[in-house]
Parts: C-alpha cells; sequence; structure tokens
C-alpha cells in the first residue's frame, strides 16, 4: 500500500465541471506526473465539495484544506506549499481543525 503525503479531490460535480474542473483535473495529473510525484501525491475526483458559486474546488488531505476558483496556474502554488507541509493561505477558503 502507497502511503502518499498529499490525497487531493478535485470536484467533478456538475457545476464545477462546468466552470473545468475536468480540465482541472487532468492538467493535476499532468503536473504530479511531470515532476515524478506519482509516489508523494494521490489525486482524485470528488463528489461535490460545497461552494459551488465558486467553483472549480479542491480538497488537499492530510489538512483537510478546501481550495475555491482554482485554475492551472494556481495548481503547482497549492501543491508545493502542502508537499512543504504548509497551506496556500492567500487560496484557501475553508480549513478543518487541527
Amino acid at each position: 500500500m502507497t502511503h502518499y503525503k498529499l490525497h487531493v479531490l478535485v470536484c467533478n460535480d456538475s457545476d464545477c465541471m462546468a466552470k473545468g474542473s475536468q480540465q482541472l483535473y487532468e492538467r493535476l495529473t499532468q503536473f504530479v506526473k511531470e515532476r515524478n510525484l506519482k509516489e508523494a501525491v494521490k489525486v482524485s475526483k470528488s463528489t461535490c465539495l460545497d461552494d459551488c458559486d465558486i467553483g472549480p474546488n479542491l480538497l488537499v488531505y492530510p489538512k483537510g484544506v478546501i481550495y475555491n476558483n482554482v485554475n492551472a496556474e494556481n495548481l503547482k502554488t497549492i501543491i508545493e506549499a502542502h508537499l512543504k507541509r504548509k497551506v496556500a493561505s492567500n487560496l484557501t477558503h475553508h480549513k478543518m481543525l487541527e
């Protein structure tokens, strides 16, 4: 069993799909592959993460941080921050209690 550093869930519900979440998912999986992060970062599609009006949305574990209005330019910032065990605070909307 692989123990990932990060699990990134990309909302794949209809509202986020209409705002480009499928392309975001594809870009994120490509980013992980290009940087040889497949052993460290798992990328999955998710059902609704709420806040549909400000999607597309990502949820990043283990911190439990939700990012809204994510675009391809934000992905690198988000992933690199979390790999350093930090949060891209300027891009967050919600964070679970620790």
